[in-house]
């Protein structure tokens, strides 16, 4: 009996303990302790503000089937008055969504149902999805937002910029991205030499700093064997075959008569607004600086006079030299722009290939996939090249293979790596080095790390817009074609924004100012350079973009007839130097701001519609625009229109 007696003293002891250690526990949990302190900060505000109710407060986002108890610690995040509070208390940074409906994983990560911070913010075993670091946080809006520039978001919208560019998906499967036109490698053989292109092959970027191309590091036998083999591919796409030299370049002394002409023509031609020379100038096509050492003069002569002969797709302009001209500009090219560095240097022997260098360098090419970016005979693009990017951001840790480094044992850290430095992690790799900076690795990497099969309802995403299909057809089309307008102009959500939108062209500018900037160009703006080449085109041509203008680039609900008497436009010029101080942009005579385009002879340039309207709402036609919405009557609008109508 007293043994029992003990017994059932100890177990009551030890319940009571128990019982005892149970609140204890509860009352030392650490939510509890940052809700206490919340609550003494706001008491100690000057603003009055709500305390805190203790107690586990959770987020339910059924449209996201999750569940987050973020907002336990995070107590601040819609009250103003801690903007700048210490975390976990710190009001939440603006953005265009509500955390109420979004919750905080879902952008954040982490493990949104726990209640410590280690736990919460998921570095421990067995959670693949630890809260994003803050350079990396854009990840999540690429879950909704598959648009290629997101609002907010430039990290991300340069990301998918760098991975469109770099064609990734040449050899990697990845939703939302398009191929970017490579040149054709037919009639290589025929284009440049061979020391140029084993150079090329061993470090494209030493030739040209912003090429694409990356580097396939491949040894000096690799190069050798590779260029062999591209060198024996003399005929061009569809059969082209390249033009015979003309007498004018036949010969040193004949060439040298031409190099003013040349020198002329190339400027007026404005190459420099799209090749760079020497690492100056324009940006999306290769540099010019030492071109005549790459290329033959033939391929020269042949290119510039018909360049879609020669590379099908490319969007360089055919200008419409003579004869004459044509060998000018070649003469000039080969006369100005040489490496004179390898020029000086000792002639190689004879190239005695290897035997089997076809062979090789056949397995080579397919081996690094060359055909996923270029076309060359037909070949097919590799099968299986590298893996697949749909859903990469998913990615489990037990999946990644970080081999002997020692770098963070996370994702991000992983592809930032992988991205810098492709054979870190195994040298049997066959990723070429694309040299990217470490602003250009984190962007790429937040891009990639939005590619996730998590399920989001369809009416949170936000797709681009369709691609415009718009073809102009007839002559119009023709010339539009050949002269790669679409490479600078945008023609009813057809083109690339470099230059002017076309569309309503002929609503905004009168016909004979059209019909004499196509015959010389120059620049509206005082302080920038004149971008569009002189394309040299016949009058009949002119005539035939112009006519085709008036009748499709127009919306007749610009047109408006504006009175242009004497007491307008002295009211108009009050509106202008006085009132709005439109001068503080624009200049007149020589007179004003660089802001903004000029507008002596504005009169003879634009329509009056088109002024009246542009004077109501500039940002209804062209939304980044920078001139203020003066919310102008219609009759200081008419009037300042009869004043700009007056200058001519």
């Amino acid at each position: 009996m007293k043994k029992l007696r003990l017994t059932f003293a100890i177990s009551s002891l030890t319940f009571l303990v128990m019982l005892a250690i149970s609140p204890l526990k509860d009352f030392f949990r650490e939510w509890k302790w940052y809700q206490y302190e919340y609550n003494e900060l706001v008491s100690d505000l000057p603003q009055r503000v709500k305390p805190a109710e203790i107690g586990i407060k959770q987020l339910w986002i059924q449209k996201l089937d999750r569940i987050d108890r973020c907002v336990t610690c995070h107590l601040g995040l819609n009250e103003p008055a801690l903007r700048e509070a210490k975390q976990p208390f710190r009001t939440h940074p603006k953005i265009d969504h509500d955390y109420e409906d979004f919750g905080c994983t879902a952008c954040h990560e982490g493990q949104g149902s726990a209640t410590t911070y280690r736990e919460s913010v998921g570095k421990v075993v067995f959670w693949d999805k630890p809260v994003f670091p803050t350079e990396f946080m854009e990840a999540s809006c690429a879950k909704c937002h598959k648009e290629r520039e997101v609002p907010h978001a430039p990290i991300l919208t340069l990301g998918r910029k760098l991975i469109e560019e770099a064609n990734c998906i040449a050899c990697h499967q990845m939703n939302g991205f398009e191929k970017q036109w490579t040149p054709s490698l037919d009639g290589i053989g025929s284009k440049v030499n061979r020391t140029w292109l084993v150079n090329w092959l061993k470090h494209p970027k030493a030739y040209f700093g912003k090429t694409k191309m990356p580097n396939f590091l491949l040894t000096d036998e690799e190069a050798g064997i590779l260029t062999d083999y591209l060198m024996t591919f003399k005929s061009f796409p569809n059969n082209a075959a390249l033009d015979g030299l003309p007498p004018a370049l036949a010969s040193e002394e004949e060439r040298a008569k031409l190099l003013e002409l040349g020198s002329t023509r190339f400027r007026e031609a404005r190459c420099i607004s799209c090749h760079p020379i020497n690492g100056r100038g324009g940006y999306v096509a290769s540099d010019l600086g030492k071109v005549a050492s790459k290329a033959t003069a033939e391929w020269l002569y042949g290119y510039i006079k018909n360049p879609k002969r020669l590379q099908p797709g490319v969007e360089m302009p055919r200008y419409r030299f003579n004869d004459m001209e044509l060998a000018a500009v070649v003469a000039y090219i080969q006369s100005e722009y040489v490496d004179y560095e390898t020029a000086e240097l000792p002639e190689l022997p004879p190239q005695i290939p290897n035997p089997a260098y076809f062979e090789q360098g056949q397995a080579l090419f397919k081996k690094y996939n060359c055909s996923g970016c270029h076309e060359l005979g037909g070949m097919k693009k590799a099968e299986e090249m590298g893996p697949e990017l749909k859903f990469i951001g998913g990615k489990k840790l037990y999946e990644i293979d970080f081999g002997s480094s020692n770098i963070e044992q996370t994702l991000p850290s992983y592809l930032v790596t992988k991205i810098k430095n492709p054979r870190v992690f195994s040298p049997v790799m066959k990723m070429p080095s694309y040299e990217f900076t470490n602003e250009e690795a984190q962007a790429i990497t937040v891009a990639m790390l939005g590619n996730t099969d998590e399920r989001i309802p369809e009416e949170l995403k936000v797709y681009p817009k369709p691609q415009s299909t718009y073809s102009p057809q007839g002559e119009f089309g023709t010339l539009v074609e050949d002269l790669a307008c679409f490479g600078c102009h945008t023609m009813f959500g057809r083109g690339r924004l470099v230059a002017t939108d076309l569309t309503l062209e002929a609503s905004q500018a009168q016909k004979g100012w059209i019909s004499g900037y196509f015959k010389i160009p120059y620049s509206l703006r005082p302080i920038l350079t004149e971008r569009m080449p002189n394309l040299f085109a016949s009058d009949a041509e002119i005539k035939v973009m112009v006519d085709y203008m008036e009748k499709v680039f127009i919306a007749d609900s610009l047109e408006r007839n504006i009175r242009a008497g004497r007491d307008e436009i002295s009211k108009g010029r009050i509106l202008y130097y006085e009132k709005h101080g439109c001068q503080a942009c624009h200049q007149i005579n020589l007179k004003g701001g660089y802001v903004g385009p000029a507008l002596d002879n504005v009169g003879s340039r634009l329509k009056p519609g088109w002024i009246f309207h542009w004077l109501k709402n500039p940002q209804a036609f062209k939304p980044e625009s920078i001139e203020p919405n003066n919310n102008l009557t219609d009759e200081e609008a008419e009037a300042l229109t009869a004043f700009l109508m007056s200058l001519k």
